[in-house]
């Protein structure tokens, strides 16, 4: 059946479609003062450090000089590890706040890479009957579910970015 390649790489083009809109992603971008960051308190928030660092983690609480962050991340770990961290006020510009927004692409993706993964088991299965010695592509069979999943997992990451002003 010649049909069910064709279905694959429909399939294939549809969820390739999900990754412009993952690499994107829906960023939100408010500017605030001090006071007004305490909207993150709370928060899963992502912060750019002055020397690059880069640091993940919930936002416990703002005070007069710093926002009080529980690292559980960090690009840099001998600066800061995980745990609390002050970061100072003078040297935040902007603080990310990471949340998903729906289920909707994660299910969509999902089902999507299941269909197919199930195309190319029964090419695989087909290939097989004939001897033509491609059985090693079975293992895509698994593939392109998780990465319809993670695909559909960036396009329901939305960001809000507080830019804080003076």
């Amino acid at each position: 059946m010649r049909n069910r390649g064709s279905i694959g790489m429909a399939m294939l083009a549809l969820l390739a479609w999900g990754v412009p809109r993952a690499a994107a992603g829906a960023v939100d971008e408010r500017q605030t003062n001090w006071a007004g960051l305490s909207v993150v308190v709370g928060q899963r928030v992502r912060v750019l450090m002055p020397d690059g660092a880069r640091i993940e983690g919930k936002a416990t609480g703002l005070e007069v000089d710093a926002l009080a962050i529980e690292v559980a991340k960090s690009s840099n770990r001998k600066a800061y590890p995980k745990g609390r961290f002050l970061a100072p006020r003078a040297t935040l510009q902007a603080v990310d706040v990471v949340q998903p927004s729906t289920k909707v692409w994660r299910i969509v993706c999902t089902a999507l890479g299941g269909a197919i993964g199930y195309v190319a088991l029964r090419g695989t299965i087909n290939l097989a009957k004939s001897n033509t010695g491609k059985a090693g592509l079975g293992a895509l069979a698994l593939g392109f579910p998780v990465a319809g999943y993670l695909i559909g997992n960036a396009a329901d990451r939305r960001i809000v970015t507080y830019v804080i002003v003076p």
